[in-house]
């Protein structure tokens, strides 16, 4: 399903993934995760302020690109999607229920079973503004709280971020036409994602941290006329 664009998905990961490009990223998931355990984890405050959540975008947007010159910590990962998560900030009044509830929502199980009541909560609150791709930041960060440990949830149904332009790079790397603009707005448009995903993942050894910067490349590529 990968093959036309195998040698460059090759080429990114061997180029671009290296020791810093994975710690920026992993450190960087790991003080987003930890502000919300502090806000919303057992013995958690209960809040937390626009201040924290601005510092939880920023930490979540943290890379350092293997290859580039010169090479530097950036706050760059998700380009707009993360300029769309900081307009939440001053409402955090509405989006502090949202993440309190989802974050409580335990995740071990099928993806499926897990989906339906995750969209279920996610449809209630409606939280505008906050779509399918803060939805899955937030998945993906609860994900990845067993990763390294003996429970480690490194397997298929481990979730994964996806905005529009990541939708758009996956579909193109699996040879499909893309409309510009278009994106996962369903449950199902998501589990379509996640297959997809962890099925690329596979095919190129790919950690969930490495996922996403290969699907924005693929997407650079599409808009280039590749």
């Amino acid at each position: 399903m990968f093959e036309r664009y195998a040698a460059e998905v090759d080429e990114w990961r061997d180029i671009h993934s290296g020791v810093d490009f994975i710690n920026s990223r992993k450190q960087g998931e790991a003080e987003a995760r930890a502000l919300l355990d502090a806000a919303f984890g057992p013995g958690g405050s209960g809040t937390m302020s626009a201040d924290d959540f601005r510092t939880l975008c920023m930490a979540v947007n943290r890379e350092c690109i293997e290859g580039s010159v010169p090479k530097r910590i950036t706050c760059t990962r998700f380009g707009a999607g993360v300029a769309s998560l900081l307009r939440l900030a001053p409402r955090m009044g509405e989006l502090g229920p949202w993440l309190s509830e989802l974050w409580a929502l335990p995740i071990a199980g099928g993806a499926d079973a897990v989906l339906a009541d995750i969209f279920r909560l996610h449809e209630v609150r409606k939280v505008a503004g906050a779509g399918i791709f803060a939805l899955s930041l937030l998945l993906y960060l609860k994900s990845g709280a067993d990763m390294g440990t003996d429970s480690e949830t490194d397997d298929a149904d481990f979730f994964l971020p996806c905005t529009p332009a990541l939708w758009r790079g996956l579909a193109f790397l699996k040879g499909q036409a893309v409309r510009d603009g278009s994106g996962p707005r369903t449950q199902a448009d998501y589990r379509r994602f996640l297959l997809d995903a962890h099925a690329l993942r596979e095919r190129f050894c790919l950690l969930p941290l490495e996922v996403d910067f290969a699907l924005a490349r693929a997407e650079a590529l599409r808009v280039a006329g590749r």
